[in-house]
């Protein structure tokens, strides 16, 4: 018994030595046995770096090249042009879903060819969304029969496709959902641009138009002008 205490206070001592007493100060750097990340090999943002021949740490993107989630306008956002993506939440109803405190309905105005607005929607769900809600949206994907994932949406409920349905999701409010997830779903409003949430949106509402038998020139034809919700 006496050998256990013995080799607690040796690990006790072991302890104190190595870390030091709660608030004691030390003249010289301290030992880490878990430095935890407090010192990185990087570069602060518009910091000097000696690391490169010409002393700036803000580097250009490689020629030819564009990050992920970034993309360049057309024209600058003095003169009018939407703030196509970023990991924020601009007010616009293009980059939001909302209108005011409100979920809007309908296409934002800055989506003007609808038939590649189609083709655009069903390629990207095909990539993000049908692995879960299935080709058509039914919620019968791959996932759905491995492991605890069911129940996944049937997008085709009353409450996703039918507007008189007091629990409907409006695109707005489908769109803030791609964005920053509900539920089990996870966000992609880093992985999929504002104007490919937009173009599934179109695409899922294809889909829920053609389950109900709904002429495909109406199909093909989202609306244009957002309304509050």
């Amino acid at each position: 018994m006496r050998f256990f205490f013995l080799a607690m206070l040796l690990g006790g001592l072991l302890v104190v030595g190595i870390f030091g007493f709660r608030g004691q100060k030390f003249s010289s750097p301290p030992l880490e046995v878990f430095p935890d990340m407090d010192r990185q090999a990087r570069v602060n943002a518009q910091a000097r770096s000696d690391f490169f021949a010409d002393g700036v740490g803000t580097r250009a993107a490689v020629s030819g090249t564009l990050p992920m989630g970034y993309s360049i306008p057309q024209a600058a956002v003095a003169d009018g042009a939407a703030i196509i993506d970023g990991f924020g939440m601009p007010d616009s109803y293009f980059n939001s879903g909302r209108i005011g405190e409100y979920y809007g309905d309908g296409m934002p105005e800055e989506i003007v060819d609808h038939k590649a607005l189609l083709d655009r929607g069903k390629q990207r769900f095909g990539i993000y969304c049908a692995i879960c809600h299935g080709d058509s949206a039914n919620g019968e994907g791959v996932l759905a029969n491995y492991g605890n994932m069911r129940p996944i949406a049937n997008l085709h409920q009353p409450m996703f496709a039918d507007p008189t349905n007091p629990q409907y999701r409006p695109d707005g409010e489908i769109f803030e959902i791609i964005t920053i997830g509900r539920g089990r779903m996870g966000a992609f409003g880093g992985a999929v641009p504002a104007a490919d949430r937009w173009a599934i949106i179109a695409y899922l509402r294809a889909l829920q138009a053609a389950a109900k038998n709904v002429p495909a020139a109406e199909a093909e034809a989202p609306a244009e002008a957002p309304a509050s919700n």
